[in-house]
């Protein structure tokens, strides 16, 4: 199987990223704890657990790294469940406008597979297990591996085009109430007024990707989010295909205790606008003023929202 994405970064930056282990479970949602056993300058044996098909599985690697062609291949020593072997290779290209990152998996499962994993009593069964996590996880990684490198590329570009902005409010009531109805997305639809629907992707119970159908100015918008959920004081998301007029949003919810009782509620954004795209819907308008019409919609939103988990948490104390 392979799989591919272009990144708007430097190639020497996204095999780097490759490279380091450690932070895999900070960025690619799948993945729940990753450890380096051993290391040298030309290879590695790490260990993974990470979600496949919703079963937590763990396997040994061992990695052999060549930064010079920009290409890590590994074999797993100790494989999960239902495979006899696979091999992965990591290969990184430049490209005209930053990198290409080509991901490669070659395996074969077991002949007796039965009793290993619930629901996969036989060989065709475990490849179509192996293959539907392999697909689904792969792209979710490379998707993952683009939104952290060109947020990092991005992350010293300010000026005219970039801002950073928040809104705040106080809610008399405990922190695990108010967490909960920002963490449940499933139930907004029925909690915010400018949402009409809202499509759970993933969610298990940290990570989240879920498709929000919210109305803006009379008509259906669609929006992407991808969410880590950290019990009970912080969810931090972006959105891998934002609005037209915006290249970049990303932001934070935060749920803090107050001495005297109540929590604080802030909410967080980071936006950089896309020039092509303000031009298209609002055609020959400043910078500034973009910036501040998106920072005005945004900052409306996360109002309603706050205004309605406070009336739902207050209304019960």
């Amino acid at each position: 199987m392979r799989h591919q994405i272009e990144v708007s970064a430097g190639v020497d930056q996204a095999y780097a990223l490759c490279l380091h282990v450690e932070r895999w479970p900070g960025i690619f949602p799948p993945c729940k704890a990753a450890k380096v056993i051993e290391q040298d300058d030309r290879s590695q044996l790490i260990e993974i657990s990470a979600l496949v098909n919703g079963h937590v599985m763990s396997w040994r690697s061992r990695r052999e790294l060549d930064p010079e062609a920009r290409v890590i291949t590994s074999e797993m020593v100790r494989p999960p469940p239902l495979l006899d072997r696979m091999e992965v290779a990591w290969r990184f290209f430049q490209t005209g406008t930053g990198a290409l990152v080509v991901l490669e998996h070659r395996f074969s499962v077991k002949e007796d597979v039965q009793g290993l994993v619930a629901g996969v009593s036989t060989p065709s069964e475990a490849r179509a297990f192996m293959e539907r996590s392999t697909d689904e996880n792969s792209k979710r990684e490379l998707l993952a591996i683009k939104l952290a490198l060109e947020a990092s590329a991005h992350a010293g570009r300010r000026g005219e085009l970039s801002g950073e902005f928040e809104e705040e409010m106080t809610i008399a009531g405990p922190a695990e109430p108010v967490y909960g109805l920002l963490e449940r997305v499933r139930e907004w639809p029925a909690l915010l007024p400018h949402c009409r629907a809202v499509e759970v992707r993933y969610d298990d119970g940290q990570d989240q990707e879920f498709v929000m159908t919210v109305d803006v100015r009379g008509r259906d918008e669609h929006l992407r989010s991808i969410r880590r959920c950290t019990p009970t004081s912080r969810i931090t998301y972006f959105q891998p295909e934002p609005p037209p007029v915006l290249r970049r949003h990303s932001g934070e919810w935060l749920v803090e205790p107050l001495p005297g009782g109540g929590v604080r509620v802030v909410s967080r954004h980071g936006v950089e606008l896309r020039p092509e795209g303000v031009k298209q819907v609002w055609g020959d308008i400043t910078a500034r003023e973009a910036l501040e019409r998106v920072t005005r919609a945004i900052n409306e939103n996360s109002r309603s929202t706050m205004l309605a988990i406070k009336a739902r948490v207050e209304s019960r104390q």
